[in-house]
């Protein structure tokens, strides 16, 4: 052990500060304070608190011990008496406080669940809401018996002549009368419909005309095409509705005014009382539908 050693053991002896040999040691090697914090990389504040035996204002006693012992080599001192001294110095810290025992924390006990048998019950009522839906609300309609639809047998209409009873082509028949609800809006009889008995078809005399009823006026056609025709009179009562083969020709009487329909008009030539009436006028899409006063 060298004499700086020694001499600063006795003076720790002595009951010198470690922080007061530290100091004496800088000054008598001429470094200021700012020179010792350089060399040791601590901040001023840090080597004045060293000096001034401060420990508490530095950040722990491991750390305060390191820095000792670095002041002490700069200064050429002995490293381990100084940081003995300055851990004598360290305040001393108050032992913890035991942890108190631990207690049993009690945990709520988990309530059963429930949903499932809810979820299960809601699945149920909706299966069962479903199949009355499938079974009674969308029940198909009943389609009708087609092996026992008879169509019903259409009546005889007297003859008045050959030419008036020539067949025609049902097709023809259902084309006509199509055209003329069309237009109409509303159903119209065929050939051998409801107003066959009631149709007063009048032949017409050698001269070419026809006798009409008191109070009735003549209504004289001339088909030269196929053409359905229905004459109403004024109780709206149908006088005349049939089909008209090509080549024939009809004279009805009745009180008017008469409501008339001529489907396919382009193809009829009409008279009322003997006046020719221009059916091209009262025609759209084909079918002519008119009032005769």
């Amino acid at each position: 052990m060298d004499s700086s050693t020694t001499e600063s053991a006795s003076r720790v002896g002595l009951g010198v500060p470690p922080g007061r040999l530290l100091q004496r040691a800088r000054e008598a090697q001429n470094l200021s304070v700012p020179d010792v914090a350089r060399h040791l990389k601590l901040s001023v504040h840090q080597v004045e608190f060293l000096e001034a035996g401060e420990f508490d204002k530095l950040p722990g006693p491991v750390f305060v011990r390191g820095f000792v012992r670095n002041y002490a080599r700069l200064v050429k001192l002995d490293p381990e008496v100084l940081a003995s001294s300055a851990a004598d110095s360290l305040p001393r810290a108050e032992p913890a406080a035991p942890a108190p025992p631990s207690r049993e924390i009690p945990f709520p006990t988990v309530a059963p669940r429930r949903w499932p048998r809810y979820a299960a019950v809601a699945i149920g009522a909706l299966v069962v809401v479903l199949a009355l839906y499938e079974f009674y609300w969308t029940e198909p309609d009943p389609l009708p018996d087609r092996s026992t639809a008879v169509a019903p047998a259409a009546p005889q209409v007297p003859a008045r002549s050959a030419a008036e009873n020539a067949p025609a082509p049902a097709a023809t028949d259902v084309a006509l009368r199509a055209a003329a609800e069309s237009e109409t809006g509303q159903p119209a009889a065929s050939a051998a419909g409801e107003a066959a008995p009631a149709a007063r078809a009048e032949a017409p005399a050698a001269d070419g005309r026809a006798e009409a009823r008191p109070g009735e006026r003549l209504v004289r056609m001339v088909f030269e095409q196929d053409s359905w025709v229905e004459i109403r009179d004024r109780s709206g009562r149908a006088i005349f509705s049939r089909l008209n083969p090509r080549g024939t020709q009809q004279t009805v009487s009745g009180q008017p005014p008469l409501a008339v329909i001529v489907g396919n008009s382009h193809g009829v030539r009409l008279t009322y009382d003997d006046q020719p009436i221009d059916l091209a006028q009262y025609t759209k899409v084909d079918v002519a539908r008119f009032n005769l006063e």
